[in-house]
């Protein structure tokens, strides 16, 4: 019974997983303002509650203002600006992920030229991922809008084919195990009616 619970469980999660990879893809830019608005809405919560949780634990305490939490009004601040323009900070946060790259990319090119320098043969593969690293973070930087996009739908056709994975393993998986199980049983089976047998002629 627990081992049909956790198989189909396996074959649950890759229909969720096709369904929110096909849902990335097909909305992509959507998704992600999505996600910055979630981010902004427990923000502002975060900061509520922290600031009514200052107000209980002050009550009726002097000059009790100068203890107000700075994260409180800050984080209602900053939630209500990425409820306002989430496609400002969904485009702030591209800029910063491709200057992000660019830095792993140029970083990672000195490294391998020093180790070059150094007398190791370095593959001129290693060279050419730093290259490209660089290239997609200018590329990010500089169109923010339109890798936002791509960026949501690359996430999204992996989970997509994992979930595919998932079902695939399911149906091409589950007869082999099952089979491979039932010897299994049948064997334990077997050996407990032998157990039987030998205490009732030991009786």
């Amino acid at each position: 019974m627990e081992k049909t619970i956790r198989t189909y469980n396996a074959l649950l999660w890759g229909i969720v997983a096709v369904i929110v990879g096909l849902v990335m893809i097909v909305w992509s830019v959507r998704i992600l303002q999505w996600g910055v608005k979630l981010i902004g809405v427990v923000a502002i919560v975060i900061g509520v509650v922290q600031f009514v949780s200052f107000i209980v634990r002050t009550k009726g305490m002097a000059d009790r203002w100068k203890y107000l939490p700075i994260a409180a009004p800050i984080a209602v601040i900053w939630g209500t600006l990425l409820l306002l323009s989430p496609e400002l900070w969904t485009n702030l946060f591209l800029i910063l992920f491709g200057v992000l790259l660019i830095f792993l990319g140029l970083y990672q090119l000195v490294s391998m030229y020093k180790i070059k320098k150094n007398g190791v043969k370095v593959p001129g593969f290693y060279f050419f991922f730093s290259i490209l690293l660089m290239v997609a973070g200018i590329f990010a930087a500089a169109q923010p809008t339109y890798m936002a996009s791509w960026f949501m739908t690359f996430i999204g056709a992996w989970i997509l084919a994992y979930g595919v994975m998932e079902i695939f393993s399911y149906f091409t998986l589950r007869a082999p195990l099952e089979g491979h199980e039932a010897p299994v049983s049948q064997e334990k089976e077997e050996t407990k009616a032998v157990d039987e047998e030998v205490k009732k002629i030991e009786e």
